[in-house]
């Protein structure tokens, strides 16, 4: 069989989108995409300034009080990423298309949690990594302390953490000392703790009143990644800002490559992306550490 490398490609993107896209209404990538504010970027890089400056009413008496940024210096570098798998021409030859297509739809599956990936991989390492005020995002700030010493893994002492967490976020301030009222909907445990925050945060009928954080807890994530086992972290997700964003410069695009096909038989079929993931508000998150 003689192949067209236009028509091949033109038939693997199909199954490509198709499968992105469903993965895109996946419950668990749409809980982790609440995590995050998609910025467009037009550049090698973004600043993020701005994120020192929450707005904050206050009586008009005289002329307006607007306080400036703060000498904050936070920016996102793009990267470019990439996946793919390589095509043996004898698999065209031999017309086993059918054994391809299974590859096309996984490396979709992959492509599309490339975001979620960032932004999990900022998490885990959130007590090392910086936040805009310099800080470790996850720290014990004098003020706005996130990073919060828990009760133990049991749900009775979860239960109590839950409470404790919520009632810290709510009383986080910007940086213009304004309390913000942020109210903790999500949590992201390792699988480890699952059953138990199930049991903590779902609601049984007649038991509202036993099990509040059923009515404060809107998601609870599972991460494999969370190496911690006993570790837990919280996150206020209904809000127009996030504790994380997802710097978009070039969106998913589709390359064929058979530059080498004369040497060794292979086409190249791969997704490119560039963009890259940094730290939002940190006012907006707490990691919960067990000993």
């Amino acid at each position: 069989m003689l192949y067209n490398t236009s028509i091949l490609k033109k038939g693997i993107d199909a199954t490509f989108h198709k499968a992105y896209g469903a993965m895109q209404t996946q419950a668990y990538l749409a809980a982790l995409g609440s995590l995050f504010l998609t910025a467009p970027s037009t550049g090698a890089s973004e600043d993020y300034a701005w994120l020192g400056d929450v707005p904050g009413v206050r009586e008009w008496i005289g002329d307006k009080a607007l306080k400036g940024l703060k000498d904050y210096d936070y920016s996102i570098k793009n990267k470019d990423w990439y996946d793919g798998f390589a095509i043996d021409r004898n698999e065209l030859e031999d017309e086993k298309i059918a054994g391809i297509m299974p590859r096309v739809k996984m490396l979709a599956q992959t492509v599309a949690k490339w975001p979620s990936e960032l932004i999990l991989d900022l998490i885990v390492n959130g007590t090392t990594n910086k936040a805009y005020d310099g800080n470790a995002f996850f720290a014990n700030r004098d003020d706005n302390d996130n990073l919060l010493a828990g009760s133990g893994v049991t749900a009775a002492l979860i239960k109590t953490d839950i409470t404790k967490a919520r009632t810290a976020m709510m009383k986080y301030t910007s940086d213009q000392d304004r309390v913000m009222g942020l109210l903790m909907d999500t949590i992201l445990c390792p699988p480890e703790l699952e059953e138990t925050f199930l049991e903590v945060c779902t609601s049984v009928a007649g038991e509202d009143t036993a099990r509040p954080a059923a009515r404060w807890i809107k998601n609870i994530i599972v991460a494999p990644e969370l190496s911690d086992t006993n570790d837990w972290y919280g996150f206020a997700a209904g809000s127009p800002l996030k504790p994380f964003i997802f710097q978009d410069r070039k969106g998913v695009s589709t390359v064929i490559d058979e530059t080498q096909v004369k040497r060794n038989r292979k086409i190249d079929y791969s997704a490119e992306m560039r963009g890259n993931a940094g730290y939002g508000f940190y006012q907006m998150a707490v990691k919960v550490v067990n000993e």
